[in-house]
């Protein structure tokens, strides 16, 4: 079967653009090696959540403890910092056979898109997992205003 991928209806240029930006992502953060670009060896995958009244951005960070990571909020800019320390005894006198998982420093900057409250944010970290939950100020989120009927 020929792949023609302009002749499917539900494929469109924006879709292919979106599915190009997430490979795109997940080779550059996902594991794999970026020193040369970023200077570090890796960086955690991230996903972003809006909802009306707050963000909440999901880390997966194994291997690296809560006391590991450090998380900052500066003009719009949420930052992840932390350190995945190698296991005791690795590299000592072993010649790995196989290295795909990563270790090091990382540094993770996320642009917010809206008004945040920065002194009620919250960070939990549970099965490697870091969630951040961030309330909206309250005068980004959405209100509705009433219209009123005026006979005239």
């Amino acid at each position: 079967m020929a792949f023609r991928p302009f002749q499917d209806p539900q494929l469109s240029l924006s879709a292919l653009q979106d599915e190009m930006n997430r490979m795109f992502e997940r080779v550059w953060h996902g594991g794999v090696s970026t020193r040369p670009f970023d200077g570090q060896a890796w960086a955690p995958p991230i996903d972003l959540h809006e909802f009306d009244d707050r963000y909440v951005l999901f880390a997966e960070v194994p291997g690296v403890g809560p006391e590991s990571v450090e998380v900052t909020y500066l003009a719009s800019s949420l930052t992840l910092r932390g350190e995945k320390s190698a296991p005791p005894g690795a590299g000592e006198s072993s010649s790995p056979v196989r290295n795909e998982r990563r270790f090091g420093a990382f540094s993770r900057t996320v642009e917010l898109p809206g008004g945040i409250d920065a002194d009620r944010a919250s960070a939990r970290c549970a099965h490697g997992v870091l969630e951040i939950t961030i309330p909206k100020s309250a005068a980004s989120r959405p209100r509705t205003i009433r219209v009123d009927v005026s006979e005239g």
